[in-house]
């Protein structure tokens, strides 16, 4: 029987779960995205219909519950994309459920034009998207205790 491969890029990524726990290994993506040019991005495996995520590191491979993520921590120089700097950039200081205090930026700029934090923070996600100085964090909306615009 012949198996078929399929081809895939891994891309080091940093977790932190809801119990606290931190992960750090590599996420297996596609070589082409669905929703865009290139790569498919970590952010897309968050965002997706998948329920689990298989994460290998030095512990071997896991497959992590996505509704447990918190946080999700991947290079700026692979993830992000110039279409995703798009809209009104705002400073944001956000605070976690575990008490991290986080200076970041977003980049709102919705279909209908809306472009302040209210606005893309009301959106219906599981993973908001913030960029750090070499990072783009993905924040799960139920890690965000309040943020300061």
């Amino acid at each position: 029987m012949d198996e078929q491969t399929i081809a895939k890029e891994t891309r080091d990524v940093r977790l932190v779960l809801s119990d606290g726990t931190p992960l750090a290994g590599e996420v297996f993506l596609n070589l082409y995205g669905a929703h865009h040019f290139g790569p498919q991005r970590v952010g897309d495996l968050l965002l997706g219909p998948e329920r689990f995520l298989p994460l290998r590191g030095a512990f071997g491979t896991r497959l992590v519950n996505i509704a447990h993520i918190l946080q999700a921590r991947v290079g700026a120089t692979e993830e992000a994309d110039p279409l995703m700097l798009l809209g009104e950039r705002h400073a944001v200081a956000v605070t976690t459920v575990n008490g991290d205090r986080i200076e970041a930026l977003l980049y709102a700029n919705l279909p209908d034009g809306s472009q302040r934090v209210k606005d893309y923070l009301n959106q219906p996600l599981r993973f908001f998207i913030f960029f750090l100085p070499d990072e783009v964090l993905y924040l799960h909306r139920d890690a965000i205790l309040w943020v300061e615009d």
